[in-house]
């Protein structure tokens, strides 16, 4: 194994800024969740502003280092791991769209944006094809573009307005400050985690009803045991229902051959449906259901030491893990601060999470403030 080496100062800036962009994700992809939108399972991807921010500037490998954290943190505090693995595929295939395209110095940031949208969604349904064992998933694309383009132009005017008001330099970098409470994780943690990726790809497989129906036993009875709610399992299944009601339609549509049970219109409800729609749904719900029971057993403080422990590998591959564990730590640590100065600015100007001026004035002005070393206390009037 290779001994780690500790990156130089110009390096610690670096994974510093990084981690104080991921904060701002973090952050963000908090707010948006406060954020009423009528139609379920299309967010805002507010937190994707500080991706575009530093592509914006040129930092590539900290707009990639912003991705991994947000994936990790926003999953480990706000989510599970079905959420996170929804998270992971669209910013992954939104990073490699948006990427080469920064490099166009005629690309605007507003279309930067919609374009890494775009392909967010598309990695969602990638995702969902994967959950559901079908590509019928498709039929729900259209929408779902429809509401990349609108979200995508937002974040985009929100990163222009905010990159507008930074300067041109790296700025000074985050003061040293104390993060979170972290603990390590523990031998149950790690195997929880290994018995639920064992799970996964046991459900992914499975085509029998059976079996199926056995992995959802298993896995609700995992939840009564913690005595988890059932509206938790709920939310975590939210962001894919209206991907799950679409492909349930089209499969039902799609299978008018086989024994005929009830006749809706032009549409025959077929067995053979049924069937197959039966899968799908106790398949998603197992892998619900699991990801919470999962979840549930690692509390916040120990997930971050979990988070850790997934970046180890990278120096057994002969690769430095110290720059992402700084970016971390910062991230970690700006959270409550960043947070703290928002929630002021908006008390003090009276602003709702729908207000304009929020968006368009107060966050920027903060970003910018934060980057540029003057501190997130907001300036006396």
């Amino acid at each position: 194994m290779a001994t780690p080496q500790t990156p130089s100062p110009e390096e610690s800036a670096q994974w510093a800024h990084a981690g104080m962009l991921s904060a701002l994700a973090i952050v963000l992809g908090y707010l948006e969740t406060f954020v009423p939108i009528p139609i379920p399972g299309v967010k805002l991807g507010l937190a994707n502003v500080a991706i575009l921010i530093a592509l914006a500037r040129g930092e590539h490998r900290e707009a990639v280092t912003v991705a991994l954290i947000k994936v990790l943190a926003a999953g480990l505090l706000f989510g599970n791991p079905l959420t996170m693995a929804y998270s992971a595929a669209g910013t992954a295939l939104s990073l490699l769209v948006m990427l080469p395209l920064s490099h166009l110095e005629t690309l605007h940031l507003t279309m930067l944006s919609v374009a890494g949208a775009l392909a967010h969604e598309a990695g969602q349904l990638l995702v969902a094809q994967a959950l559901l064992g079908t590509s019928l998933v498709w039929y729900s694309a259209p929408p779902l573009m429809v509401a990349g383009l609108v979200t995508g132009a937002l974040c985009g005017a929100v990163a222009t307005r905010t990159v507008s008001l930074m300067g041109d330099g790296p700025g000074p970098a985050p003061a040293a400050t104390t993060g979170p409470a972290e603990a390590s994780p523990t031998t149950a943690d790690k195997l929880a985690l290994v018995a639920y990726v064992a799970f996964v790809v046991i459900a992914l497989r499975a085509t029998s009803a059976p079996l199926l129906a056995t992995l959802l036993a298993l896995a609700a009875l995992s939840c009564l045991a913690l005595r988890m709610p059932v509206g938790s399992v709920a939310r975590s299944l939210r962001p894919i229902l209206p991907i799950v009601l679409v492909t349930l339609v089209a499969q039902v549509a799609s299978n008018q051959a086989g024994t005929m049970l009830a006749q809706v219109g032009p549409i025959a409800l077929t067995r053979e449906a049924l069937v197959r729609s039966a899968v799908m749904v106790a398949r998603l719900l197992a892998i619900g259901c699991a990801s919470i029971a999962v979840s549930s057993t690692i509390p916040r403080e120990r997930g971050l030491g979990l988070a850790r422990w997934l970046l180890s590998p990278l120096e057994a591959l002969g690769l430095r893990s110290e720059g992402p564990v700084l970016a971390l730590d910062v991230a970690m640590s700006l959270v409550p601060t960043l947070a703290g100065d928002i929630e002021r600015q908006m008390s003090a100007g009276g602003l709702r999470l729908f207000s304009p001026a929020l968006w368009r004035d107060v966050i920027p002005e903060v970003v910018a403030r934060l980057y540029a070393g003057v501190g997130t206390e907001a300036p006396s009037p």
